[in-house]
């Protein structure tokens, strides 16, 4: 198959290149930044540079159906943020070729964080709109559109509440989920904790474990949808044993990163494999360097592989391209890694 991959700038994205060129496909990238880590991996045929999803949505959907002509595409695999503009425009990019995501009306209340609180229920914590947030209680607040917890707050109210929800919180261990799913069936669920992160967010070193009542809430979450895609969810364990699902990344995320290598992509796209699959402990290790030096080497380094050496060095190019995008800017690091293609609502900018 020639599978087009977008959002090649993300450590997972490569890893999931890497899976698929392994197995035989031929693998070809697009990323609107000039130095994505796909760029310099071998695992890529080819690599387009296409324009911006959030800042110029028409260009960034025309250059995909180009790319899909002429390279003729057999599946479109968004994996990054870049995966809400796609399924904006499902109706007409389904029509050039297979998409391996759901449409923007299944995915648009799944990454709004109030929506999705509510539409998890009671496996959720206590959620309101910030402006209806009760007095004296312990809560957490965050956008309604947010990644990477960067803008997450305990305590402590948004001085303009508007666009924010509130969350009970709750004190407990974290830990998340990937699962792969298609229409409704999970063909592979991962669960892991990070015991690295940069501050309150992203994981950088991820460890294996296994949670069977929040793998029942994923499998009937995603039979429930009829879901298509990557499905993530990060939760926390109270004191009494007990899951909460804490908000929803319906996109790829570094749960892939501890998916044993014998699963085989091609054959989890064709039909399920026994849940749950192998699982292996990996890390991010410049990031765990910094973060939590005591972690790096402890288990194999993502970026790094004997056979796709580029990108072990090329992440070096890619850290400053997205260091000059933080200055130009003035927002942080890790803003900067999603700025040009993150999603923060119809018409949002």
């Amino acid at each position: 198959m020639n599978i087009l991959l977008t959002g090649t700038r993300a450590p997972a994205t490569l890893d999931l290149a890497r899976r698929l060129w392994r197995e035989g496909h031929r693998v070809i990238g697009a990323d609107s930044v000039r130095c994505p880590l796909g760029r310099y991996s071998k695992a890529f045929a080819t690599h387009h540079r296409i324009p911006s999803a959030r800042f110029d949505r028409d260009g960034f959907i025309d250059s995909l159906k180009r790319i899909i002509g002429e390279e003729k595409i057999d599946l479109l695999w968004p994996t990054c943020e870049e995966t809400f503009y796609v399924a904006a425009r499902h109706a007409e990019l389904s029509g050039e070729t297979p998409l391996m995501c759901d449409p923007l009306a299944v995915l648009e209340p799944l990454h709004h964080k109030l929506n999705f609180a509510r539409f998890a229920g009671d496996a959720a914590p206590e959620s309101w709109a910030a402006e209806e947030a009760p007095p004296n209680r312990e809560l957490v607040w965050k956008p309604f559109y947010s990644r990477f917890a960067m803008r997450t707050r305990i305590g402590k109210p948004p001085r303009d509440r508007v666009g924010w929800m509130a969350q009970e919180f709750i004190k407990g261990e974290e830990f998340s989920s990937w699962a792969l799913c298609q229409g409704g069936e999970v063909r592979a669920l991962t669960f892991y904790e990070s015991p690295g992160r940069a501050r309150l967010g992203a994981g950088c070193a991820f460890e294996p474990i296994r949670d069977e009542s929040a793998a029942a809430f994923v499998i009937e979450t995603a039979r429930r949808l009829e879901f298509t895609g990557s499905l993530a969810f990060d939760f926390i364990r109270d004191r009494s044993g007990r899951f909460r699902v804490i908000e929803c990344n319906p996109r790829l995320t570094s749960g892939i990163h501890v998916l044993d290598a014998s699963v085989s992509i091609t054959e989890l796209l064709e039909t399920p494999a026994p849940l749950p699959p192998p699982m292996v402990p990996a890390q991010l290790r410049l990031p765990t360097l910094f973060a939590k030096p005591l972690l790096a080497w402890t288990s194999p380094d993502v970026i790094r592989a004997p056979d796709d050496p580029g990108p072990g060095t090329g992440q070096i190019g890619s850290f400053f391209e997205f260091a000059g995008i933080a200055l130009k800017h003035g927002i942080s690091l890790t803003a900067a890694t999603t700025f040009d293609l993150e999603y923060n609502g119809d018409g949002s900018r």
